[in-house]
This record gives C-alpha cells, sequence and structure tokens, in this order.
C-alpha cells in the first residue's frame, strides 16, 4: 500500500477537527444504492471507525434495498406495491429479515472489527407499531409487515459502534416490521441527541436541477426546504430523504446532513472541511 501524501503538520489539523466533535454523537444511515459500491463502502467503514477512534460516538443505521430485490429474485418472489409503497408480506419479510440481519449486518460488524473498531449488530433496539397509510376512500392502507419506529431502547445499543438494521420489534405481537431506513435512522438520531443525523445517498445532495449535479444546494434551513418542496424542486425519492432530515431535527439533531456515499470518504470529509460537498440542512 502507497503511503499517504499527507504532512504531519496536515494530519495534526485533522486529528485537532475531528476532536472538536469528540464525545457528541453521531448518526449515519448507509443507504442501499450507496452500499453497492465496494470502494465506497470500505471508505465509509474505514471513516466510522476513525471517528471512533478518535472520541466521536457513531452509530450506524442501514437498509439493503438493492440486496432484498435480487434474493428476492431468486427466490421467484415479484415485489408488490400498494399505494406506491413496497408490501411486506410474511414470505418477503422472511428476505428482509435474512438479508438485512443475517448478511448485510454481520458482514459491516465483521469489516469493522477487522479495522480495529469494537462494532456490534443490534437488533432489539427499535420497537414499532404497523404502519397504515391513508388511502383515498379514508379507509387505512395496510402494508402488510411495514412499520414506524415507536421507541429507541438506548440501553440495547451498548458499548462501541452499534450497527442497527432497519427492522423493528412490534409492540404488539414481537414480530419483525420492515422500516424504512431513513426512518430508522431519524429514530436513532433523535433517541440519542445527536450533534449530526448523516445520510449516505446516492445523489450529490439537494439538486436545484436533477439533471445538473453542479446545482447542489450546500446549506438549506428546514422552512426554504419545505418550500422547494412545494415548488416541485425537491421531488421523487430525494422528498422522503429531506423528510427524514425535518425528523431528525425535530427530534434533537442540531444538523441534518446529505451525502454522497458513492464518493469515498465523504463521510469523513464532512467533519474535516468547513466547504464539504453535500446539504446541510438545520433548522
Amino acid at each position: 500500500m502507497a503511503e499517504p501524501s499527507v504532512s504531519a503538520e496536515a494530519f495534526a489539523a485533522a486529528v485537532r477537527r475531528v476532536r472538536a466533535h469528540r464525545n457528541r454523537p453521531v448518526v449515519v444511515k448507509l443507504g442501499g444504492s450507496a452500499m453497492e459500491d465496494p470502494a465506497a463502502t470500505a471508505a465509509c467503514l474505514e471513516s466510522v471507525a476513525a471517528l471512533h477512534a478518535l472520541g466521536v460516538p457513531v452509530a450506524v443505521v442501514h437498509g439493503g434495498g438493492k440486496p432484498i430485490d435480487r434474493a428476492m429474485a431468486e427466490a421467484g418472489l415479484t415485489p408488490k406495491k400498494v399505494a406506491g409503497r413496497r408490501y411486506t408480506d410474511d414470505a418477503t419479510l422472511e428476505i428482509v429479515v435474512r438479508v438485512l440481519k443475517d448478511h448485510i449486518n454481520a458482514d459491516l460488524v465483521a469489516r469493522l472489527a477487522a479495522l480495529g473498531c469494537p462494532a456490534t449488530g443490534v437488533h432489539d433496539a427499535l420497537f414499532g407499531e404497523r404502519l397504515l397509510l391513508p388511502g383515498l376512500d379514508l379507509q387505512p392502507v395496510d402494508l402488510g409487515r411495514v412499520g414506524s419506529v415507536a421507541r429507541v431502547e438506548l440501553g440495547a445499543l451498548g458499548a462501541g459502534v452499534p450497527v442497527i438494521p432497519s427492522l423493528a420489534i412490534d409492540v404488539h405481537d414481537g414480530g419483525w416490521l420492515n422500516v424504512n431506513a431513513d426512518t430508522a435512522a431519524s429514530a436513532v438520531a433523535g433517541a440519542l441527541k445527536v450533534e449530526r443525523a448523516i445520510f449516505l445517498t446516492d445523489t450529490p445532495g439537494v439538486l436545484r436541477d436533477r439533471a445538473n449535479p453542479d446545482s447542489l444546494i450546500p446549506h438549506l434551513t428546514e422552512a426554504r426546504a419545505r418550500d422547494l418542496i412545494a415548488e416541485g424542486v425537491i421531488d421523487g425519492g430525494m422528498v422522503p430523504k429531506v423528510e427524514a432530515c425535518f425528523d431528525a431535527l425535530a427530534a434533537g439533531a442540531s444538523a441534518a446532513l446529505i451525502l454522497d456515499g458513492r464518493v469515498p470518504y465523504s463521510l469523513l470529509d464532512a467533519f474535516l472541511k468547513d466547504t464539504f460537498r453535500g446539504t446541510a440542512i438545520r433548522r
């Protein structure tokens, strides 16, 4: 491995900047699309390990949409959508739990451990209820075993770096519920009263023009972000991500960041630079 081209002075400055966040919890949501790039995922995990080593408490929340889709295809299952959202029946849930808990979560924990970072797969911190959406006929839309987070058990997070899959335990029947990973990350961020909730996704951040990466908006207030949603500037899949940022802010986070998880070390850049590439949303 080639030696990094960094001076001792620059290294010392970088350590000082990161340690300014010491003992101030951070939640990192690692998204399914961003996780498709092995180099970017490796850099993200190295960044988490570095932050932990420098005293920044990090909790990682992850989804796994594309691996779940592949596993469903291998099982001969076709994703079903109700009101534009994925329906989770028992057969789908079995695959979701296996992929998230037994494969992705276990792999992330093992890779962090290999980097010298004490990580633990945490499967019993999120508790939820079934998510029912209002239908056009005012009747609730049932999405099956899809849930929202009702509470986070902080005592389950333990020491080191907790790695939490987007699964919740149903408070009524004790079964699993499939939870949106952005929603899960927001809930954990609120429970920990984090300094930053960081969402790693597959876009540079919030764009004025989705076709132009150079139209990135680096800073937004929550009020302005809501205006951009109403104006249709923020649309499609970016809307739930920005709304998850709102949830994190409402729960007590001082800032919510949307970063391009496909860019190696974009997570660490947010701690090392004032002008990191992404979108920061604040109250």
